[in-house]
């Protein structure tokens, strides 16, 4: 990770939220109660809410032993950091009882006592009062059943401009009580926005290769419906008005009917992200951003076409290529807009980094339609600055399937109408002979 491109608190809090997040976007995401209002308007999956209490005298009159399901969640409306969250996972041997994701047994006084201290505010970001709620309890996704302890893991997807430019799936661990929380214990597993695999795993700051007590790798999990994970928290931004600045923490349920589909629901909205997802990643942040702020995204799917294009993880590209050798110039397979391939000719160019194709040959394989071009961008050429088109390439090198962003170029009078540049020749040996 490059020390210049690391987003310090300062620089988040100035140049990102005061300048992205309103005070009415603001106010809904760090209420959960009017996050839970705001996305069930949208329409947008969320865990099911059972009962608020905004009166401690409403405590008194409810029906625990009755009403509440066999698994739920306590929650405070406006805590931070997970504090005052109570897991329950079954129902114990008595009416009445409880046990705990931990083990540990609650009755129907130990829930009145930690809904008074939630209304007193003991557990909210101001220490005023706050409202309590019981919701859904989120069953362990089968992927992540054996990097798990106790607990539900959740997937963060921090969001800007609608494109998510970072993401990591936090798990938790016997120190943490089970609760996903990194400040707690929990572990957070630097994501590839590309493919949705886990690539760097750290528990505070440490690196780790495997779950606490075990030799199950921490590198490689596959985040299951990753692309509906990334749409999902998408659509929490544009459900919460004047936020463009936020981490969506989203967690997959599995279906009981159905064992084969997974409904990922949105926990809530974060509107001040942490920035340890940075380390997760070994990837700063300050650059990402700074590449898309401006840019004009019409819609979910364009956010992930863009999002993929620029974030693809090179260290995980590295791995799935493997060792391969290429000559200077290459025969290569280009793919149309229509998913034909076309077979044409490559110069392997090191001392460029990104891809460029001839204009007429993107012409041809209609790959400047409006739908493949992701953005624009100025670039230094003979003639002065040019402005070029970027677009969404998927090309084949020695049998290798690459998907890249390409910029276009005039190469009318050159023999090859492609460059392929270093960015994606890694895992390739040149052999400049």
């Amino acid at each position: 990770m490059e020390t210049n491109d690391i987003l310090g608190m300062n620089a988040r809090n100035i140049l990102f939220i005061s300048r992205y997040n309103k005070s009415s976007g603001k106010k809904i995401a760090n209420h959960k109660l009017l996050t839970k209002s705001a996305l069930q308007k949208a329409k947008l999956a969320i865990p099911k809410l059972y009962k608020v209490f905004r009166k401690p005298e409403e405590i008194d009159k409810f029906d625990f032993v009755r009403k509440l399901p066999e698994s739920f969640v306590v929650k405070p409306d406006n805590s931070l950091g997970g504090e005052g969250i109570l897991v329950i996972r079954e129902r114990g041997l008595y009416a009445g009882d409880w046990i705990t994701t931990t083990g540990d047994k609650k009755n129907v006084s130990d829930f009145k006592l930690q809904l008074r201290d939630i209304l007193e505010g003991r557990f909210s970001m101001n220490n005023k009062p706050d409202f309590a709620f019981i919701e859904e309890r989120i069953r362990v996704h089968p992927a992540f059943s054996k990097v798990s302890w106790k607990g539900t893991p959740d997937i963060g997807v921090l969001v800007f401009n609608r494109i998510p430019v970072m993401a990591y799936l936090r798990l938790p661990t016997k120190e943490s009580g089970g609760r996903a929380n990194m400040f707690q214990g929990a572990i957070a597993c630097g994501i590839d926005i590309a493919t949705g695999i886990t690539t760097y795993a750290v528990k505070w700051t440490k690196p780790v290769k495997f779950f606490p007590g075990t030799r199950r790798k921490l590198i490689g999990i596959k985040i299951p419906e990753w692309d509906k994970v990334m749409k999902l928290a998408i659509d929490c931004q544009e459900a919460i008005p004047n936020l463009g600045f936020m981490r969506a923490d989203i967690v997959l349920q599995p279906s009981v009917k159905n064992p084969g589909r997974t409904f990922p629901k949105v926990l809530e909205i974060n509107a001040q992200p942490g920035l340890k997802i940075q380390v997760a990643n070994r990837t700063g942040l300050k650059r990402r951003l700074e590449r898309v702020e401006g840019l004009k995204v019409e819609n979910a799917e364009k956010g992930i076409k863009i999002a993929k294009a620029l974030f693809a993880d090179p260290n995980l590209q590295n791995i799935m290529l493997g060792k391969n050798t290429t000559s200077v110039f290459e025969d290569i397979e280009v793919q149309s807009f229509m998913g034909e391939r076309y077979k044409t000719k490559a110069k392997i160019d090191t001392g460029a980094y990104r891809t460029s194709i001839d204009e007429n040959l993107a012409r041809r394989l209609e790959l400047l339609n409006p739908e493949n071009i992701l953005l624009e961008r100025y670039y230094k050429s003979s003639l002065g600055r040019e402005k070029r088109p970027l677009i969404e390439l998927t090309f084949w090198l020695k049998g290798r399937k690459i998907k890249t962003v390409a910029n276009i170029a005039d190469r009318s009078h050159l023999k090859r109408p492609m460059i392929i540049g270093r960015k994606d020749l890694r895992g390739f040996l040149v052999n400049p002979e």
